[in-house]
């Protein structure tokens, strides 16, 4: 018997899911269940399950091989017939998706007009800058069906991407954080599930090198900067903006937020980080010669009530594999002197891990997700 999950957001920044002409001609669903599927793959590799990388399409179920199991636990049974612990959820060759998802589109619209003009972000010094452009705004209902114990792992998911993560295409840009609006009924959806359930299946011995190669909480930085600014029309400092202040001053005033992000990674990446320009493609990204999508992500600044002058900002790193660069990293990510430089306002910043850089292990990951369903 399947159960329904009714999911209603507003978006904090906008959302991205892409079109076939490579620009947002309306939400489509794969672009949602793709970003779910990133991040369920990050979130089962640091509380060592299986995850296969979907790109290479590993995982294919055998029925023989399920049959002829002797395991009594029916995850085990599943990975016996060939599927990783993601795939069993997201589905693979032979196997379907183990829930259906649909949008209604409540009210959304273009963040700006024209579709396809960018919103072009360059801070001083820069040729070149960021591209932004016009994701979808507003608010939407998502409905998911499947099974209980299925319902409840979404329903968990969303409730930690809301405070940790984002939603949807291009986060490296801060595009997709949201908020929740039926909190409280998404929390019930969640009964009996606890991250808990998911227990290793990989041996510690290899669990370093998986989570160095793919996306592994284990290897995540979290931030979040939250400040009041201190004066009326403080965006119209922050470097890049002033150039396109007419086109952000309605996003300030109609949406509550400011594309921060560009003037941010401009300071991390060409005034802070010191190190060889290989290491700098793998942690910041680059077009040329190959796009490489970046290791850091910030949102923009959003405020999530208009009615106070609370405005926010959160994100993650993925961490490089050698330790002296995680280090050097997550000093300039966590300097909160850096931040308050950038935006010119006095803000606090909170990260994970607190003092400073280490790998995580298994139950540091596990209640770190356990955060997400706490109010």
């Amino acid at each position: 018997m399947f159960n329904r999950l009714v999911i209603n957001i507003r978006t904090l920044t906008p959302l991205w899911t892409g079109g076939l002409d490579g620009t947002m001609d309306r939400i489509h669903e794969t672009g949602i269940i793709g970003s779910l599927r990133w991040w369920y793959e990050a979130i089962v590799r640091g509380l060592g399950g299986s995850a296969c990388d979907a790109s290479e399409h590993t995982c294919s179920f055998d029925m023989k091989k399920y049959r002829e199991s002797k395991a009594a636990d029916e995850c085990q049974r599943l990975r016996d017939a060939g599927l990783c612990d993601v795939c069993q959820v997201f589905g693979a060759t032979g196997w379907r998706r183990r829930f259906r998802v649909s949008i209604i589109e409540d009210r959304t619209r273009l963040a700006w007009e024209p579709r396809d003009k960018a919103l072009n972000i360059r801070p001083p010094e820069r040729a070149r800058g960021w591209y932004l452009l016009p994701g979808y705004v507003g608010t939407l209902t998502m409905i998911f069906e499947g099974e209980e114990k299925i319902i409840s792992l979404l329903a968990s998911l969303f409730l930690w991407l809301e405070k940790f993560g984002t939603l949807g295409a291009r986060p490296q840009l801060g595009y997709g954080a949201f908020r929740i609006l039926n909190r409280g009924e998404v929390l019930r959806s969640v009964r009996k599930w606890q991250w808990n359930v998911l227990r290793s299946t990989n041996p510690d011995r290899d669990g370093k090198d998986k989570a160095m190669e793919h996306p592994d909480l284990r290897r995540f930085l979290f931030f979040r900067y939250e400040f009041v600014p201190s004066r009326p029309g403080w965006w119209t400092m922050v470097p890049g903006i002033g150039r396109v202040g007419s086109r952000v001053q309605l996003l300030v005033f109609q949406l509550g937020m400011v594309p921060t992000t560009p003037a941010l990674k401009n300071e991390w990446r060409f005034n802070q980080w010191q190190g060889n320009q290989h290491d700098e493609l793998e942690i910041f990204g680059t077009l040329r010669p190959e796009r490489r999508r970046g290791r850091i992500s910030a949102t923009w600044a959003y405020r999530k009530d208009k009615k106070n002058g609370v405005w926010f900002i959160h994100g993650w790193a993925w961490m490089p594999k050698e330790e002296k660069l995680a280090e050097h990293l997550w000093k300039i990510l966590t300097n909160a002197h850096i931040w308050n430089k950038v935006l010119g306002v006095e803000g606090k910043l909170t990260t994970f891990p607190s003092q400073r850089w280490e790998e995580h292990g298994y139950n540091t990951v596990r209640r770190f997700l356990q955060e997400g369903l706490d109010d």
